[in-house]
């Protein structure tokens, strides 16, 4: 299981805060996301042999955000 931090771009609320935890919790192999507004960062918990950077930023993406 991995742990790392990502910053997230486009986001301005706490609804965007969500939807961004939604999109990398429904990444399979996710097991924790947190996002934080005023640091822009997502902190992801997965296991890399069934998620990605890719895959997770793919996700942020299709939900309307920057995965940096």
């Amino acid at each position: 299981m991995l742990t790392k931090t990502f910053k997230v771009q486009g986001m301005t609320c706490n609804h965007c805060v969500m939807r961004v935890a939604k999109a990398l919790k429904a990444v399979p192999g996710v097991q924790d996301a947190k996002v934080d507004l005023q640091k822009a960062e997502a902190i992801v918990s997965y296991d890399d042999a069934k998620a990605s950077p890719e895959k997770l930023s793919a996700a942020v993406v299709e939900a309307g955000y920057k995965l940096g």
